[in-house]
């Protein structure tokens, strides 16, 4: 059994129960990265996201005998969450669920354009507010 295979095998400890997930997936141990995954548009992938999904699959190939499509999609969906750290955010935020402390959770509002900024203060108003929640590590 290699690395990779025993490290996916570890039981489902505290994390919120996967709604939707397949219970076969859920009695092996294994996180369903579909469900949890964040989809985005090109503009918003750092530029390195790339390169560091390139050396995961070839990683993932040589080492753990996967096929491309299933290396590629299983680090795309994990890397994905990485971006800002949102994947850890989500956790942190599932563990206080559990523990009963408040949780908002709240839609990322997207940045707003020339247009916007003119035609729907409203939005404008949001992001900005948003985006001084962030600094301040409030979200």
């Amino acid at each position: 059994m290699s690395e990779h295979e025993s490290r996916s095998k570890s039981p489902i400890t505290t994390m919120v129960p996967q709604l939707g997930s397949s219970p076969r997936m859920m009695a092996r141990g294994e996180w369903d990265m579909r469900l949890l995954s964040n989809i985005m548009s090109p503009e918003k992938m750092p530029s390195s996201f790339k390169s560091v999904l390139y050396f995961l699959v070839v990683r993932d190939i040589v080492e753990n005998d996967k096929s491309y499509l299933d290396a590629l999609v299983d680090n795309y969906l994990i890397l994905v969450n990485s971006i800002d750290g949102r994947g850890r955010n989500d956790q942190i935020r599932a563990e206080n669920a559990l523990k009963g402390i408040p949780v908002q959770i709240e839609r990322i509002p997207e940045k707003p354009n020339f247009l916007d900024r003119i035609t729907d203060s409203e939005k404008a108003q949001d992001y900005e507010r948003w985006k001084e929640r962030q600094e301040l590590g409030l979200e």
